[in-house]
């Protein structure tokens, strides 16, 4: 535990309880969790349908208390459309998450998945804003952040190798740069779901591999700003299970990710 501690440079909030708690919770697409404050983001399926008869997700924050997480609510910054996938910032400052929404000067939902963000601000949710300078009219989603803001997601705009695929943006002055392919981390296949390591030396992610129709989790390493090709994690890939939304609770010591709407914990040691 010191040794991950230091790895990931920071004095965990969570202990055990809180993340044994969390395997009660009923997600769908979506587990982030505040770097310094009691308090998770989920995403997750409501009742309500939309014009074509899909599930409308929403995303909801619970806090802990009384030895639970508890509270479910709402977040002030929810729309009438799809929100999904909710990731914290590493210093806690903002929320990246997916949404069909309307973009700015247009009250139309939108036919493919965009990238917003919303900044926290000790509880308080300012306007989510669309992020012009990565959303074209491809799908944009699955963001993930790292310390210095550098952000990663995936897309299936022209110039990939496949249907889904990685691409990295500098953030530099408060805006973000023209973004690039990450041509070491993507295949013939779909790169999906991904968690960036804030210190970006390595990325976990899953991949849809057509020809098995499965999707696995994967792991890659940076070494001096070159992505190694990544491997399958065999100690926790399971055939005919899907592994999905992989990401770190923010000591670095456990693994979460989604299988089936429920949450499943693994000792990131053992990986």
């Amino acid at each position: 535990m010191l040794l991950l501690n230091i790895l990931f440079g920071c004095k965990s909030t969570y202990s055990d309880v809180h993340y044994q708690k969390i395997e009660n919770i009923t997600i769908g697409n979506g587990l982030t969790f505040h770097p310094d404050k009691e308090l998770i983001l989920i995403s997750k399926p409501t009742d309500k349908k939309s014009k074509d008869g899909k599930p409308i997700y929403r995303i909801f924050q619970l806090e802990f208390k009384n030895n639970s997480w508890c509270c479910e609510t709402e977040v002030p910054f929810s729309s009438k459309f799809t929100d999904y996938h909710p990731v914290f910032s590493p210093d806690g400052k903002w929320v990246y998450f997916n949404s069909d929404r309307p973009i700015p000067a247009s009250n139309k939902k939108c036919e493919k998945i965009n990238i917003w963000r919303v900044q926290y601000n000790d509880g308080n949710w300012d306007e989510p804003e669309y992020l012009f300078e990565i959303n074209t009219k491809n799908h944009e989603s699955y963001p993930t952040i790292a310390k210095d803001g550098t952000l990663y997601f995936n897309s299936d705009r022209a110039g990939g190798k496949g249907s889904m695929d990685i691409y990295k943006s500098e953030y530099v002055n408060g805006k973000f740069t023209k973004p690039k392919l990450v041509e070491e981390l993507n295949s013939k296949d779909s790169e999906n779901d991904l968690f960036v390591d804030p210190q970006e030396r390595f990325m976990i992610l899953n991949r849809y591999l057509f020809d098995a129709k499965e999707i696995e989790l994967f792991i890659s390493y940076n070494e001096n700003g070159i992505w190694s090709e990544p491997k399958p994690i065999s100690s926790i890939n399971k055939t005919g299970v899907w592994e999905l939304t992989p990401t770190l609770s923010p000591d670095g010591r456990y693994l979460f990710m989604e299988v089936n709407g429920e949450i499943q914990i693994y000792p990131f040691k053992k990986i």
